[in-house]
C-alpha cells in the first residue's frame, strides 16, 4: 500500500514539474505584457484628443469622436460623416500590443506622459502616448494604470489630421444606387436592365454595366470638408431603399470634385477617373 501511496506521489510531483516546465517561457523567449484584454472587433466608440500639441501652441484639443452602428464606422465629432473603416481599425489596433516591460504609472511624467502626444479612449479604456526612448526606438504608452513600451509603427497609426480619418468611398456598403440623374442624361434601372435616356449612343450593356459599377465602387482619391460656395449643378442618385444623394459638381476639369449636401464632404476625383463619371455610358470624357 506504501508503494502506491509513493508512486501516486511521485506522479503528482512529475505532472506539477511538467505543467510548469510547459508553462515557463522557453529559452530565448521573454515575458511580455498586453495592454489590453479588449478585442478590437469589440470597440463601438473610440475618442481620440492631442493634448500635448494644443497645451504647446495655446490652442483647445479638438477631439474626433468615431463610433461603429450596423458594423459602419461614422465620424460623430468634430463633425458627422462616414469614416474609413481601415483607418479606425488600424487607429485601435494599440489594443493588441504587447510590451516587454511594464513600469509603475506613479513615474509617468517621466516619460512624456504629463502631457502626452495623443490620448486615445475605446469603450472606457485610455491609451496614452508619451515620449519616445531614443535608444529602443519605441514610445511609451501608459494604459490601465501602467506604463508599456510598444514599436513606433502604432504611433504611425495616429491620424495626420480629421480628414485623415473620413471615408474615401463615394457611397456607403448600404447605399446601393438604382437611378442616377445628372445635368444632361439619366441611368435608370428599369426592369433589370440599365438603360440610358436620351439616348445619345449606342452603349451595350456590358458599357452601361461598366459605367454604373464606376459610380458604386467611386472612391476618390482626396477627401476634405467643403468649406466653398455651393455647386450650381447637381446629380440627383435615387438609392434602392428610396432615399436621394444629391451631390454638387464643384469642379468637372480637370479633375472632377464632387459635394455630397448631405455630408458636407468634398470627393476629389482625379483625370479620367473623374471625368468618366460625368460622361454618358460609353463615351470618351
Amino acid at each position: 500500500m506504501r508503494s502506491w501511496i509513493s508512486l501516486l506521489a511521485l506522479g503528482l510531483v512529475v505532472a506539477a514539474l511538467g505543467a510548469w516546465i510547459y508553462q515557463k517561457p522557453k529559452a530565448g523567449e521573454s515575458q511580455t505584457y498586453a495592454l489590453s484584454a479588449t478585442k478590437p472587433a469589440a470597440v463601438t466608440r473610440v475618442r481620440l484628443s492631442r493634448p500635448g500639441a494644443a497645451q504647446a501652441s495655446g490652442a483647445t484639443a479638438n477631439a474626433i469622436v468615431l463610433e461603429r452602428h450596423n458594423g459602419e464606422w461614422r465620424m460623430s465629432e468634430p463633425y458627422a460623416a462616414r469614416a474609413d473603416a481601415f483607418q479606425v481599425e488600424r487607429l485601435i489596433s494599440i489594443l493588441e500590443a504587447r510590451s516587454s516591460v511594464r513600469y509603475d504609472a506613479a513615474d509617468a511624467a517621466r516619460f512624456g506622459l504629463a502631457a502626452p502626444m495623443a490620448v486615445l479612449e475605446t469603450d472606457g479604456e485610455t491609451y496614452a502616448y508619451g515620449a519616445i526612448n531614443p535608444t529602443t526606438r519605441e514610445q511609451y504608452v501608459l494604459a490601465g494604470g501602467k506604463v508599456y513600451v510598444v514599436p513606433l509603427n502604432y504611433a504611425a497609426t495616429l491620424p495626420r489630421n480629421v480628414e485623415a480619418l473620413l471615408s474615401k468611398k463615394l457611397f456607403g456598403a448600404e447605399e446601393i444606387p438604382v437611378r442616377f440623374d445628372l445635368p444632361d442624361f439619366t441611368v435608370a434601372l428599369e426592369d433589370g436592365t440599365w438603360a440610358v435616356a436620351p439616348i445619345a449612343n449606342e452603349a451595350g450593356p456590358d458599357e452601361r454595366n461598366t459605367w454604373v459599377a464606376a459610380w458604386r465602387e467611386a472612391s476618390a482619391l482626396t477627401v476634405a470638408r467643403h468649406t466653398g460656395p455651393a455647386p450650381e449643378r447637381e446629380i440627383n442618385v435615387v438609392l434602392k431603399d428610396g432615399r436621394t444623394v444629391t451631390l454638387g459638381i464643384a469642379l468637372a476639369a480637370p479633375d472632377v470634385v464632387l459635394v455630397r449636401k448631405d455630408e458636407g464632404i468634398a470627393y476629389q476625383f482625379f483625370g479620367d477617373a473623374g471625368r468618366k463619371l460625368l460622361a454618358p455610358p460609353g463615351e470618351k470624357p
